[in-house]
């Protein structure tokens, strides 16, 4: 690339790059029934995969083919594992893996020699899937296979290399990195791991500082779309490199994003550890914008484990920073999160009043991803107001955004909400199967707030049907996990679960016990509403065991 030449913004290189998917498609159309080769470029396997994934769940009858190490005839491999010839097209990949220097010769000389047997095996397109250096092999060692290449279509961004990086400044841009669809996040994972990879561990120069905020951004996708440990790797490399350079602003940075992800992972006390690592940190440079992150972050903390009082306190610390910053996104974040407090209170209509603040607010400033939230949460606002209609819309465009976007904890706290919807519309099997679907989606991410929940809102299903067996197994699995997690608020909930399943049995004063139970950690909470109907519900217990 010449010094010259503008770098262009994620979503201008995401243009380029849908634009050789499109020209893929229509290669696929035109060239149906008859055979085509071509060949895909693209140094990322990661990014292949999930190009073919995508392009073989829209066009059925794709076959994918992956060549092992062993293997020293590409065509033979090929034939063995497709030897039919029915295929809509065949897509080759990995390749250079039977391309090692001892037999590389072999491979390409029986590659070139094949092509007349390619067409006559397959009427159909075959697609090449192969990294740039391969490229140079197949043009200068297998030319009579090349000349057959009648289509070329490259997955490779000019901003992968770490001049172009030196040169972006929108590089850390974690809002615009939010508002990318899954495609063009997986393009931008793309770049970035290769542009540190050829940095290496070497951090010279320019490097020391922008090698960090190139991991910090990878690891912010990574999370985006619920690759827990991938995020937490990369987090933990950017801690390392940032203390080992001195970095301070980096640590402090690291260390909140860190709290994030163990909050996401139920791991609740090494989260909060870390984020007073954070604070700390923070005030000693009096980094007042890393601050209010780590306030909010904490806040976060206490939510998870009910304590809706010291939530708020912390959430208040942020947004008076915030506002003295004038960091309008920073402030839409916080606003939401204070809706979600009183939504948890039980004060739907102070919830509402703040939840479409911050949507405002989102919609103003054209980030997605927190649109996406507040439209989720005000569903959830609206359910609890029995305003079911209003609440079903706003869940399903909070469903429809979060998959465009690929975030997948997001995707399955969606699924968890219309179920509970669909369960106060009494309709089980529909709540059933979405609560499934977002236990499927936490369990590969390894969320376990979200796996106790879901358990939980099974157990209620179960419950409604007249399970009771099977209810107070899924109530207890969700209980376990909460008081490991030292979750508040589920803990008292599945207590009170219990409590319905022994009244439900004529064993009243078991029901009482765990009416008790609930009801101290409400308080605890300051959960008007709840403790409110746990006091009501023991009151309307029988006081002799039958």
């Amino acid at each position: 690339m010449s010094k010259g030449k503008a770098i262009s913004r994620p979503y201008e290189q995401t243009a380029q790059q849908r634009a050789e998917l499109d020209a893929l498609r229509r290669m696929l159309v035109l060239s149906e029934g008859t055979f085509s080769l071509s060949v895909a470029i693209c140094n990322s396997p990661a990014l292949r995969d999930h190009i073919v994934k995508h392009i073989a769940g829209e066009v059925q009858g794709i076959e994918v083919v992956r060549i092992p190490e062993d293997a020293h005839d590409i065509l033979d491999t090929v034939r063995r594992q497709i030897p039919n010839a029915q295929a809509r097209a065949v897509f080759v990949v990995d390749m250079e893996k039977a391309l090692a220097e001892d037999k590389r010769n072999r491979v390409l000389q029986n590659l070139n020699v094949s092509r007349e047997q390619w067409q006559a095996t397959y009427r159909c397109p075959v697609v090449f899937w192969l990294p740039e250096y391969v490229i140079s092999l197949l043009t200068t060692q297998a030319r009579d296979l090349w000349s057959w290449v009648s289509h070329q279509f490259e997955f490779v961004s000019e901003q992968a290399t770490p001049l172009a990086g030196l040169q972006e400044t929108f590089a850390g841009d974690l809002g615009l990195a939010g508002n990318l669809d899954v495609h063009a996040k997986r393009f931008r994972i793309a770049e970035l791991e290769q542009r540190i990879a050829e940095v290496g561990e070497s951090l010279q120069g320019q490097m020391r500082e922008h090698v960090p905020i190139w991991l910090s951004e990878l690891a912010y996708i990574y999370y985006s779309l619920g690759e827990m440990g991938k995020a937490q790797g990369v987090f933990r490399r950017v801690l390392e490199i940032s203390e080992k350079l001195g970095l301070f602003e980096s640590m402090a940075s690291a260390y909140g994003n860190l709290g994030v992800i163990y909050r996401s992972l139920g791991n609740v006390a090494d989260a909060e550890t870390v984020l007073n690592k954070a604070l700390a940190i923070d005030k000693r440079l009096g980094r007042l914008e890393g601050m209010a992150a780590d306030y909010g972050n904490l806040s976060n903390i206490h939510q998870t484990r009910g304590d809706l009082d010291k939530a708020e306190s912390m959430l208040r610390k942020s947004i008076a920073v915030e506002e003295k910053l004038n960091r309008p996104e920073e402030m839409a974040t916080a606003y939401g999160n204070l809706g979600l407090i009183y939504q948890k209170r039980g004060d739907f209509d102070r919830a509402e009043e703040i939840q479409n603040r911050a949507l405002e607010m989102e919609r103003k400033l054209g980030r997605r991803e927190g649109i996406a939230n507040q439209y989720g949460n005000l569903g959830v606002t609206y359910s609890e107001q029995g305003r079911f209609d209003e609440a079903e819309k706003m869940l399903i465009k909070a469903l429809e955004l979060n998959q465009e976007l690929g975030r997948a904890q997001a995707i399955a706290d969606v699924y968890g909400n219309l179920g509970l919807l669909y369960r106060k519309r009494d309709q089980l099997e529909e709540a059933e199967a979405m609560y499934r679907k977002a236990l499927a989606i936490y369990e590969a991410v390894d969320a376990l707030v979200g796996i106790a929940s879901t358990y939980g809102n099974l157990g209620a299903v179960h419950q409604s049907r007249g399970d009771l067996n099977e209810a107070e197994r899924m109530y207890r699995k969700s209980l376990e996990i909460n008081e490991r997690l030292g979750r508040l608020t589920g803990t008292a909930h599945q207590y009170g679960n219990l409590g319905l399943i022994c009244e439900m049995r004529g064993n009243y004063a078991q029901a009482q016990e765990y009416g008790e139970k609930a009801l101290v950690l409400f308080q605890r909470m300051g959960a008007k509403d709840k403790i409110a109907r746990v006091r009501s519900w023991l009151d309307s217990l029988p006081k002799d065991t039958p």
